[in-house]
């Protein structure tokens, strides 16, 4: 079969021209009829390119060109940093309209590669969340896009907390995508409302999607990378071509009431809890609102009287840089962000262009596949088994912070340990008793704000939590940090200590004054509560099927 990559149609303005699929690229061209070259009227990377469809010639067509069929052509067009939706209709004469067929499937086929189009999308908004938008940028923005592109979105309007949590604990497994127009906490009850179903592990192949529109958008951060974070049609993108991102999921018992929560960002204790739940009423500022709540933690610079009891798998700081740089330097160059090929090489033809699903609904690219090589294999489509209370041995590292007030008085040695820390990284990650604990942060993703890369060293789904335990430092320290903190080089920082675990229990010593503690930005009463992992148990959809690779594991070099 001859497949073709140029096809003549003609323009809206009635005048000829070509459209051409090269390197990757569609290039849509007014030719001209006096030999000059021709005029480039678009241009996009097929990465961008959303639908291509044979449709119907509209009435005042009909009378002019009756034989002729009109070709659709859908796609986001780059202009300076952001993107916008394009329609573009052309006209293809009857001699070429067989030819014009061939082109769409060619195109369809190179566009989209190995991933499914026309996925059909529950989308859940949050009409209150961050800045009270999200309604119009979704009608806006979000569903033309969408529909452009040939998604079947049910759209949900949630109505109160956990509404979420309640749709996807009872919803029919018949989605491709469940997309979130919020912040973070949309994310949190939709997993939450996936992993208490009895097929939980089936459900929660379903991958999310997130939507920026809430006042606290880490996914995204971690997805997109800050300068894109708040990229409302790069998001639409990521529903409609993005790759499966495996993640882990913590199941978080809280003692003594058994209760049980999932989380999959974070848990905090300290002034992060401070920070978070005490600048609710600061929401309309956006993602400012924690730096705001972090200077006004250091003022008080109070310690969290606790009792950590950590499963380390590692703890060295650079060795952990190491591993996560090599991660990354391994992935790079692997990567295929939505498809964008030649049409006419490797047989692109032979891939199935209609894709398919597993049965569950979920997005099926063979990214995160359960089968273990046996012909008699049955994946587990299951219940996540009932949370208890770990027992911890003597091999787990145990951190107890008692007192009120730490020594934090400046000398040499503390004014310079952010400078010195950055320029020659070293492991001084032991802690000693006596120090205490201005916050414990546990997280699964590198980025938790725009302004903060807490777990810098973080892989997405190596089934281990990234815990900071920072404890009480001069005030100047943790300011001077605050420029540090963006990309992630606080990580270096001497009070900062830093471990990889598989599990841990917090223990609350001060239950009057500090009664709460937060997962994933939800604040819970705080006794006592255990945190273990399940790996790669839900998903996430990603352009390139990876977290956003960070400035810090790009540069790192190691020094000891």
């Amino acid at each position: 079969m001859i497949s073709h990559q140029d096809l003549p149609v003609i323009l809206h303005n009635e005048k000829r021209g070509l459209l051409t699929v090269e390197d990757g690229r569609l290039d849509v061209l007014q030719l001209s009829r006096d030999g000059r070259p021709p005029k480039r009227l678009l241009s996009t990377p097929l990465k961008n390119f959303l639908r291509a469809y044979l449709a119907p010639l509209k009435s005042d067509q009909q009378s002019k060109h009756p034989n002729n069929r009109r070709l659709d052509l859908h796609s986001l067009a780059q202009k300076d940093h952001s993107l916008r939706l394009v329609k573009l209709h052309v006209l293809v004469e009857p001699i070429n309209i067989a030819e014009a067929e061939q082109w769409v499937d060619n195109i369809m086929s190179a566009s989209y590669q190995s991933i499914k189009p026309f996925r059909k999308v529950l989308l859940l908004v949050n009409p209150v969340g961050g800045k009270g938008k999200a309604k119009s940028i979704v009608h806006e923005t979000v569903l033309p896009i969408l529909e452009a592109a040939g998604c079947v979105v049910d759209m949900r309007v949630t109505t109160h907390r956990l509404h979420a949590e309640e749709i996807t604990r009872d919803i029919d497994l018949e989605y491709d995508v469940i997309a979130t127009a919020s912040g973070d906490g949309l994310v949190y009850e939709v997993l939450n409302g996936l992993a208490v179903r009895p097929d939980a592990r089936k459900a929660l192949r379903i991958p999310v999607a997130p939507i920026p529109t809430g006042s606290a958008n880490a996914v995204c951060i971690n997805l997109f990378g800050v300068e894109d974070t708040f990229n409302i049609p790069l998001s639409c993108l990521n529903i409609i071509k993005g790759r499966l991102l495996p993640i882990d999921l913590c199941s978080v018992l809280l003692l003594p009431s058994n209760v049980r929560r999932f989380s999959f960002l974070s848990t905090a204790i300290g002034l992060m809890v401070d920070l978070d739940i005490g600048t609710e009423n600061l929401r309309w500022m956006g993602d400012v609102r924690f730096t705001v709540g972090f200077l006004k933690g250091l003022a008080a610079n109070k310690s969290s009287k606790c009792r950590l009891k950590l499963k380390v798998v590692e703890s060295d700081k650079v060795e952990m840089a190491r591993k996560a740089r090599e991660q990354a330097r391994a992935r790079k160059g692997t990567k295929v962000v939505g498809g964008g090929v030649n049409p006419l090489i490797d047989g692109v033809k032979k891939l199935d262009v209609n894709g398919g699903t597993d049965g569950s609904g979920a997005v099926d690219d063979g990214a995160a596949a359960e089968d273990d090589g046996k012909d008699d294999y049955i994946p587990d489509h299951g219940p996540i088994h009932d949370a208890k209370p770990l027992e911890p041995d003597s091999t787990w590292l145990t951190i107890e912070s008692t007192k009120s007030k730490t020594s934090t008085k400046m000398n040499n040695a503390s004014t310079q340990s952010l400078n010195g820390a950055l320029s020659s990284p070293q492991n001084k990650n032991d802690w000693m008793d006596g120090q205490g604990i201005l916050y414990f942060y546990a997280g699964m993703m590198p980025w938790v704000a725009r302004d903060l890369m807490q777990w810098p060293v973080a892989i997405s789904g190596d089934g281990l939590i990234d815990v900071v335990v920072q404890r009480v430092a001069p005030r100047m320290v943790m300011v001077n940090a605050i420029n540090a903190a963006a990309e992630g080089d606080i990580y270096w920082l001497d009070e900062q200590h830093y471990y990889k675990v598989s599990a841990f229990i917090a223990e609350n010593l001060d239950k009057a004054n500090q009664p709460i503690f937060t997962i994933d930005g939800e604040a819970f009463p705080w006794d006592s509560f255990h945190v273990d992992v399940h790996p790669r148990i839900a998903n996430l959809l990603s352009l390139d099927g990876e977290f956003f690779a960070s400035k810090f594991v790009q540069k790192h070099e190691q020094k000891r």
